[in-house]
């Protein structure tokens, strides 16, 4: 099959059939197009016909070899021979038998609560964008949501008279999250003022709006909200690196270092796996010690 055709048939497999994002498709399609060319060089093997040592091979000289990175590429790969044997190119599965390499995952930068309430304090309110970040910082926060997740929010997923989000996160699994009442008071008051005067007619069904006004009501970006925590963290004189998902890191520690279980952390985040959500328990670890301290009897 034509190279071309095969990586249009494999996107449509994995956009149709696995319901993976958009950004997740273009990443597998090109750790798989990486692949394709480095084995056909290497050793003249096609899609139909590529091996084993093709892909350990592919490990060792021609990727980033890093165990996010090769975790990554397998997954991509993996989809990729699933989708081979579906269109009966192969029947094998040259993956099968590689074992996934153990991922080491750096603990995340987490904000104080004082910090974080110092950027909640931080927007000027007279302005539209200050207002609309406003309203950001409080969602993000008070929801823990990600980024995507954030600019995304739409009108028809927001429930402000009862407090709650219907998000659709990655895989467009779509969980409900509890909005607090800062959040849902921020959000409707810059709904109601500034983002209204921007955009009377909810022509953007998006709840969040761009700055940029010579092109109509548009949507807020990832990363101009990205740029907007950088600006802030700025002006406060805050030197470690924060950016827009640090405040969903803080969303989780917070939550656990006041005696959230991590079930319930697991279901707010989105995580699918709770080994994902297992990393806050090492960032959470003075709260952990004070209870251990105040409950244990050897303590």
């Amino acid at each position: 099959m034509n190279a071309d055709l095969l990586d249009v048939k494999f996107k449509d497999f994995l956009l149709l059939e696995k319901g993976l994002a958009s950004a997740t498709v273009a990443a597998y399609s090109s750790d798989v197009r990486l692949f394709c060319v480095y084995a056909l060089k290497h050793s003249s093997h096609t899609p139909e016909n590529f091996s084993q040592q093709d892909v350990e091979n592919y490990l060792v000289e021609g990727g980033d070899n890093t165990s996010g990175s090769a975790a990554r590429f397998l997954c991509s790969l993996r989809a990729f021979c699933a989708f081979l044997r579906m269109e009966n190119l192969r029947e094998d599965d040259p993956t099968a038998k590689i074992i996934n390499p153990k991922i080491v995952r750096d603990l995340p930068t987490v904000m104080s609560e004082a910090c974080v309430e110092a950027f909640l304090n931080a927007p000027d309110l007279k302005t539209h964008t200050g207002l609309r970040d406003k309203a950001m910082f409080e969602t993000v926060y008070g929801a823990g949501l990600r980024v995507s997740e954030l600019v995304n929010l739409s009108f028809d997923s927001l429930n402000l008279t009862d407090g709650f989000m219907i998000i659709k996160g990655k895989g467009s699994k779509e969980r409900m999250v509890p909005l607090d009442e800062n959040a849902c008071f921020w959000i409707d008051t810059y709904v109601n003022t500034l983002r209204k005067s921007r955009d009377p007619k909810k022509i953007c069904p998006f709840v969040f709006l761009s700055a940029k006004v010579s092109q109509g009501p548009k949507p807020m970006t990832r990363i101009a909200f990205w740029y907007r925590v950088k600006v802030y963290a700025k002006e406060l004189g805050i030197v470690s690196n924060v950016t827009p998902h640090t405040f969903r890191h803080a969303f989780a520690t917070h939550l656990l270092n006041h005696d959230a279980d991590l079930r319930t952390v697991q279901m707010l985040l989105g995580h699918s796996n709770l080994t994902t959500t297992q990393i806050y328990t090492h960032v959470a670890t003075k709260r952990l010690h004070e209870i251990y301290d105040r409950t244990h009897p050897r303590a």
